[in-house]
């Protein structure tokens, strides 16, 4: 018998085949990715620019009872948590309310267009309301990173039209929903990472006493931290072959108790190193000190013998450096 395949099966069979293998090759299905934030602040307003809450339990929006504004400042690593190639459809931002006062206000996601520390202030006052003393790299009123860099305008650098606003009264959880131009801002942070400043938090800023204080990404309930819900079409995992770039990720989890990974990228091959620094500034533990291909590595510590507080890794490869903050609770 003949295995010879004819022009007419031929033309039937054959693009018949091509469609089942790109399918197989580019499926697009949609996904859902929710991420924790990757740092969080607040702005207080002060002429002095000195006072700021990067490693408090939450952030600030609205106006004192004496008049004094406060902004949150929040950021997600989307990159980080979704494939370069997908297509966002929908966000929706939760964050939980455990103090208020007056009224419900509208509050608003304006997009900030700066980049902006958390470091390792801890605000005072009732629940953190007062701020505390900023500490290097720390965003304050005056400053993206106290105290060397100055926002363009004291009280941060903003869009004035809010992406997304909510009604947030009293105690509770809240949901911005999804709109147009939130969708467009996560987008945004997904084709072009370093465009990524995340979110000023304004609201209540009309009258006295409306301030609302939102549970941080610091806080020790990891339910009520801040939640960005993403809807995509696309991969249904972040590609590992080709990294965008140098870059170092928020670990997972964090806080953490007794070990941590951390997952970063190389754009070379090259030698690398991964450190674990305390507040002082002394290394503690040396994750890597190597050579490493390019393309995505995780690193893991185990924290079991070190103490309880707040570190900071480094990521050196190929002349270039990143930091993050950890932080090890009990």
């Amino acid at each position: 018998m003949s295995s010879r395949v004819t022009p007419a099966v031929a033309r039937i069979v054959f693009p018949l085949l091509f469609i089942i293998l790109a399918a197989s090759v580019a499926p697009s299905q949609t996904q859902v990715v929710t991420l924790d934030a990757s740092k969080d602040n607040t702005l207080y307003e002060d002429a002095t620019g000195s006072l700021s809450n990067g490693a408090g339990p939450g952030f600030f929006t609205g106006k004192t009872v004496t008049g004094a504004i406060r902004r949150g400042l929040l950021a997600f690593d989307v990159a980080g948590g979704v494939p370069a190639n997908a297509t966002i459809t929908n966000v929706t931002l939760t964050l939980t309310v455990t103090q208020a006062q007056a009224t419900a206000q509208t509050i608003g996601l304006h997009r900030a267009s700066a980049d902006w520390g958390e470091g390792t202030s801890v605000g005072g006052g009732t629940g953190g309301g007062a701020g505390g003393p900023a500490t290097t790299g720390d965003a304050t009123w005056l400053h993206r990173f106290f105290n060397t860099t100055l926002w363009s305008t004291p009280g941060g650098d903003f869009a004035g039209t809010p992406s997304a606003t909510s009604s947030v009264g009293g105690l509770g959880t809240y949901t911005w929903a999804s709109t147009p131009a939130l969708v467009a801002d996560v987008q945004q942070w997904l084709d072009t990472p370093s465009s990524n400043f995340g979110w000023v938090i304004v609201g209540g800023e009309g009258a006295s006493g409306t301030a609302k204080r939102f549970d941080s990404r610091e806080h020790p309930t990891p339910s009520s931290r801040p939640k960005l819900t993403i809807t995509y079409t696309g991969p249904t995992s972040v590609p590992q072959e080709t990294p965008r770039a140098f870059a170092l990720h928020q670990n997972f989890p964090n806080p953490f108790n007794p070990s941590t990974t951390i997952r970063f990228e190389l754009a070379q091959t090259g030698r690398a190193s991964l450190k674990i620094f305390n507040l002082l500034g002394q290394e503690v533990a040396t994750l890597l000190d190597g050579n490493l291909s390019a393309g995505t590595h995780t690193m893991q510590w185990e924290a079991s013998e070190f103490s309880t507080g707040v570190y900071v890794y480094r990521l050196e490869a190929g002349g270039n450096v990143a930091t993050r903050k950890l932080v090890l609770a009990r």
